[in-house]
Formats: structure tokens, sequence, C-alpha cells
């Protein structure tokens, strides 16, 4: 049996301890100077009695009970296995470092708390610790200087600025369809693929109407259709090339709400939209993690428009990052190192009452 250290293991000096972070299995764990000098030694695939020879001083029997303790809390893989498949496409793939990497992994899975439950909890932070401003103030009248205010009647004429105007997030939704012709809008005005920027030495990049950082065009859409008129219910990739829905799933997906972390008030959605980040897209031409919060940055001017296209149609399109990770890849057939759900758009008809 060979193993080696994993290639996501982040360890930390914490309080005189150190502390060791799993990253891809998400696990944390304390260990002692031995447990270090064992990781320490294992960069590269080792055979265990290679490993007793090197360690010297400590017998065959401790060895293999710190290998399979530290195989079992994923600081070490053992070779063949389902963790080392893993980790060795995390090797391959990821280029932004292990800091990156443990945010990008370390978000995946949160837990939600409830509507109620959350509000419960303010109700009583605020009492100990109150809310830090949600605005900055100018001060000084005599040197602060007044933005012109246009005509009201003539922004009020102006459709981009009315519809703007009247973007609201609106979770009372009625259970009634949205148009296969609404949702197009959506996806078509935010991440349809309008021209191709030739390059012919390195690549032909694709334009949109919402920017991208270098053209590297890192997000697919999906949908999850319960209620569209004209659309069957089932789970859809929108190609931004050919803008065309392929199916994914057939089948009806699962309640909103088990998809979106408990979230009720989603039950009425028609559909919801999930934007899909390929890391690998700007990976390949950024190798400096900031690139990692520009691909984020990107998620919001994607969402923006598609809020905007359903607001105009009179519809609500609320942005959640709120969702069960794991039954949302399912549903979409994405995961892998280095795809990530980041944000979900819940399309319906609002109450206007």
């Amino acid at each position: 049996m060979r193993v080696k250290r994993s290639s996501a293991l982040v360890i930390l000096l914490e309080n005189d301890r150190y502390v060791f972070h799993d990253v891809l299995g998400q696990r944390t764990f304390s260990a002692n100077p031995t447990a270090l000098e064992i990781v320490r030694r294992l960069g590269a695939w080792t055979d265990l009695e290679a490993l007793a020879a090197m360690l010297g001083g400590y017998s065959r029997a401790s060895i293999d009970r710190a290998i399979s303790q530290l195989a079992e809390l994923g600081a070490i893989v053992v070779e063949g296995s389902d963790a080392a498949a893993m980790d060795d496409a995390f090797d391959r793939a990821w280029l932004w470092g292990p800091l990156a990497a443990a945010y990008h992994f370390g978000v995946r899975d949160s837990a939600f708390l409830s509507a109620e439950d959350s509000d419960s909890l303010l109700r009583e932070q605020v009492k100990f610790n109150p809310s830090p401003p949600l605005f900055q103030t100018n001060n000084d009248p005599l040197n602060d200087i007044p933005l012109p205010v246009p005509d009201a009647g003539a922004r009020a004429n102006c459709a981009l600025f009315a519809t703007m105007a009247a973007r609201r997030t609106r979770r009372l939704m009625l259970d009634r369809p949205v148009t296969l012709d609404q949702l197009a809008d959506c996806f078509l005005y935010s991440m349809a693929i309008t021209a191709m920027l030739e390059d012919p030495e390195v690549m032909d990049l694709p334009l949109k109407m919402t920017p991208s950082g270098g053209g590297r065009n890192p997000y697919e859409g999906y949908v999850c259709a319960r209620d569209v008129t004209g659309l069957a219910p089932g789970t859809y990739h929108f190609s931004a090339y050919q803008r065309t829905l392929g199916v994914v799933r057939a089948a009806p997906p699962p309640a909103f709400p088990a998809m979106m972390g408990g979230q009720a008030w989603t039950a009425n959605a028609a559909a919801v939209i999930f934007l899909v980040a390929r890391f690998e897209r700007p990976m390949w031409k950024y190798h400096d993690p900031g690139a990692y919060r520009v691909t984020i940055i990107e998620a919001g001017h994607i969402a923006q428009n598609m809020m905007l296209a359903a607001t105009w149609h009179g519809l609500a399109a609320n942005p959640s990052g709120a969702f069960r990770r794991d039954l949302v890849n399912d549903t979409l057939r994405v995961g892998g190192v280095t795809q990530s759900v980041i944000y979900a758009l819940v399309l319906g008809v609002p109450d206007a009452a």
C-alpha cells in the first residue's frame, strides 16, 4: 500500500496546536508533532516500509495506526481509493493555491437558518451588539456637491430607468406560470453570446451583454422549470452560443423549498435559474487566485440583467445564495473540482397585494 499527503491540506498553528484542515472533505482536526512529521514526509507516493525506515524511532504498529487515522481524517490519501482520485483531479485542475481552495470548498455546504430562526437570532443579537450603519453620509454642507436631479417626468418616461426603479425582491409569489418568452428574455439579455471577438493567435472570445473578466465567460445557465407555459417541467441547460435549452432531466425538478435551503417562500415559483461557474475557464488565463474573486463578482453582473428583464415583464426574480448544493448538483448534473453552483434566481409572478 502506498500513501501520500493530500494535495488540498492546510495546516495552521493555533494556540500552540497544529490544526489540520482537509479542504476537499471539509474536516478539521488537531494533531500532535508526530502526525505532522508523518505528513511532512509524504509529499510523494510512499510505501509503508519506506515510511517506517524514514521515521526510525516509531514502531510499525504505531505508524499503521497513525496512517489509518490520518487517512480517515483526509490528511493523507491511499493509492487507488476514491479520495486519491479526487485528490489527483484537484492537483491537476486547481491552479489557485490552497487558500483560495479553502474558501471555494469551505462555503459549498453551509447550514441555513429558517427565516423565523434568523429573525429571532437578530432580535437577540441587537440587544448587545447593534448593527453597524448601513450607509455613510457626507457631513460638510459647505463643500458637499449636490448631484443634479433629473426631471421626474423625463425619468419616468425612460423605460430603462423605470425598470431599474421597479426592481424589488418580492418573495410573495402567486402559483401562476411564466411564459417561455419571459424565461428566454432572462437568459438572452444576460448570458447569450452576441458576437465573437476574433483572435487567431490564441482563441476567439465570446461577447455578451454583461462584462466578463478577460472574456473568459465562466458561467453556464441552468433552469429548473416547474410551471413555464410552453416548456415541460424539467431541468434544462441554456446554450449561450446556440440560444437553446437542452434537456438535462425530463422529470419535474425536486420541490423548490428542498432545493433552496428550506426557504418555504419558493414553493410557488414558476422556475429557478442557477448560475454555475466553470473556474477552469478563467484559471487557464489567470494563474493569480485574485481571479477567483473576479469570477464570483461576474455572477452579479449576469443576475442583475436577469432581474431587470424579469422586472420589465412584471415578474419577480429573487436572488438567493441559500441552496442545498448536493441536491442542486445532482439535479443539474454538475460538480467536480472546478465547477460550482454560485447563484440562484427564483422566478415567478409576484403577488401585487
